[in-house]
């Protein structure tokens, strides 16, 4: 009985986690036929960074694993999958899976240390990982690159689907070949965060004491969610990396602290926040430059203004706001 009970919960959880899955790509599909070439690209963008912030929502939002070295695993996907390109000639559709298992070895490797860490000393480690992308580039030149960097890309749609869809432009497929693995994602996230797996992580996250004593393992937890963070990073580094170039200048640390700054923004315990600070990171500078485009400022003041409002936004959403966005609109329906 206990059984049938639990598989029906399961199937329920599936079947919500889908519908919002096919809602979702549904208003981006929809959305991105309104827009223009270059926002459309954003809005490939927007899905990409998406799915690393949902890395970042599973490791800390649920966890409390605080991770500043997720732009790294975004870099292992992304040179695993242009190694795989242009060394052994895959297509996207194969060299971005593969990828993914190399970014889990990564996190399973990352959870181990993890496992025995915590709070600063965690964060601090996953920062020296974040840092070492350069080293290790240019260290490797004949495989790597260094600052050179590998050459890739999304490349051109095959004919069947311009047969059937018509002929995309570049930015469209961009979007088309970014789609169906953000839904992927918000699928597999929806599906762990109301699952006992996300009940298991919350409970760690409150307190590690009380869920050994409920017969949780906190330490394989642990190591779980890192690989599962680690699967979520690397799909978003791939997919990232396919803009046109994989090196170090693409994965910076400041990609880690963009991130942490989405999910936070948006609300960093939920899914529904991850995308909507996403958007905000992702348009901001356009947005800036719409409301300033009649001010005269240097070029200086202009390129940095971006990361100083972000920043501002991030220090007044910890201090003011600390749920995001997200977070809000979630407390005031409960209110109501």
């Amino acid at each position: 009985r206990m059984r049938a009970v639990s598989n029906l919960r399961e199937r329920s959880i599936a079947r919500k986690s889908l519908i919002r899955t096919l809602i979702f790509s549904a208003l981006i599909l929809l959305i991105g036929l309104q827009f223009d070439a270059y926002n459309q690209a954003q809005l490939a963008v927007v899905l990409i960074l998406f799915i690393g912030v949902l890395s970042v929502t599973l490791l800390t939002g649920i966890s409390g694993q605080l991770s500043l070295g997720q732009g790294a695993l975004m870099a292992v996907g992304g040179y695993s999958t242009a190694l795989l390109m242009t060394n052994y000639k895959l297509s996207l559709w194969v060299a971005v899976p593969l990828s993914i298992i190399t970014s889990a070895v990564a996190g399973l490797l990352l959870g181990v240390a993890a496992a025995r860490l915590r709070g600063p000393y965690l964060a601090g480690t996953t920062l020296v990982i974040a840092l070492a992308i350069p080293t290790i580039a240019n260290r490797f030149m004949s495989v790597f690159k260094g600052d050179e960097g590998l050459p890739v890309d999304v490349g051109y749609p095959p004919q069947w689907f311009s047969t059937v869809f018509g002929e995309p432009s570049y930015e469209q497929w961009q979007l088309y070949v970014a789609l169906p693995f953000a839904a992927v994602a918000l699928f597999l996230a929806s599906n762990i965060l109301l699952s006992r797996t996300g009940r298991m992580w919350r409970a760690i996250r409150d307190n590690e004491t009380a869920a050994a004593l409920s017969g949780v393992n906190f330490s394989r937890q642990k190591i779980f969610v890192f690989v599962v963070s680690a699967t979520f990073a690397g799909l978003s580094g791939a997919l990232y990396g396919l803009r046109g170039l994989v090196g170090p200048s693409v994965y910076p640390v400041s990609l880690s602290l963009l991130l942490l700054t989405a999910a936070v923004l948006g609300g960093i315990r939920s899914i529904f926040g991850a995308f909507i600070g996403t958007v905000i990171v992702v348009f901001l500078p356009d947005w800036i430059d719409a409301v300033l485009h009649s001010f005269e400022l240097s070029e200086q003041v202009s390129n940095f203004l971006p990361a100083l409002v972000s920043s501002l936004l991030l220090i007044l959403t910890v201090v003011i706001n600390p749920a995001g966005v997200a977070g809000t609109h979630l407390h005031k329906h409960k209110h109501k």
